[in-house]
């Protein structure tokens, strides 16, 4: 895959090869992100998506999308709070996870 049209054009995912044998997955410390909007557009995979939360101090915050987020990492690159953490699958040691499996069909591996 390649990052062209993205806003961050020096920015890649991580190889299949890691995503498979260690799918980690994204989350958003919710009260650190700023709503900066950096992190969806540039998500190869659609795991991250801005969703509106009332009560929070910026009327809305990043969510992953579980299923569709492959471990590639832009994310933590792109945010300038450092709002996203590493949780590792749950299924992890029982093969690849379900945007692993996309990722490897995606690129023909």
């Amino acid at each position: 895959m390649s990052s062209e049209g993205s806003k961050y054009p020096g920015l890649r995912p991580l190889p299949p090869d890691f995503v498979r044998d260690f799918p980690p997955l994204a989350l958003v410390v919710e009260d650190k992100c700023i709503a900066c909007d950096r992190c969806p557009p540039l998500c190869f995979f659609d795991a991250i998506v801005m969703e509106a939360r009332p009560r929070h101090k910026f009327k809305r915050t990043a969510i992953v999308i579980p299923d569709n987020c492959t471990g590639c990492g832009l994310c933590f690159e792109a945010c300038p709070v450092d709002a996203f953490v590493w949780e590792p699958d749950k299924d992890i040691g029982k093969g690849p996870s379900k945007a692993a499996e996309k990722t490897e069909r995606d690129l023909g591996v």
